[in-house]
């Protein structure tokens, strides 16, 4: 079995970056599963989405876990994913960008633990200073 992935995100981030992904990888891709948060929620549809947080993340555990990506560290999408992490052996990495989610699927095959510190260097090392 291999890593369930899920993409938690505010509005429509996590399909861009998928639909980017497509564009530029020209192999079959492991499935992604999206998670998509109004950047406006309202306390009354908190449970909502969390309850579909949950779901997602149990739903794609099928032994080896779940990898879960998310925009932005402390904001409501990362902290649903948190608060469900460990009741769905699932991983949370916040700051997604291109490269990481380009990373984590060139190395789908690894193990849990392994794929999240491939989605952290990922992420850190397609960040980058011109010191020309």
């Amino acid at each position: 079995m291999s890593v369930g992935l899920l993409l938690v995100t505010h509005e429509t981030i996590g399909a861009e970056l998928v639909a980017v992904t497509e564009t530029i990888c020209k192999q079959v891709m492991p499935p992604i599963n999206l998670v998509s948060v109004p950047a406006d929620l309202k306390p009354g549809a908190l449970g909502k989405y969390a309850d579909t947080i949950r779901a997602a993340m149990l739903e794609l555990d099928q032994d080896a876990g779940v990898l879960v990506l998310t925009d932005i560290f402390g904001a409501t999408p990362d902290n649903l994913a948190r608060h469900f992490s460990q009741e769905c052996n699932a991983r949370v990495v916040s700051g997604i960008n291109l490269p990481m989610l380009l990373r984590v699927l060139n190395y789908a095959h690894q193990s849990l633990e392994e794929l999240c510190q491939t989605a952290l260097n990922g992420g850190r090392n397609g960040v980058k200073q011109d010191l020309g």
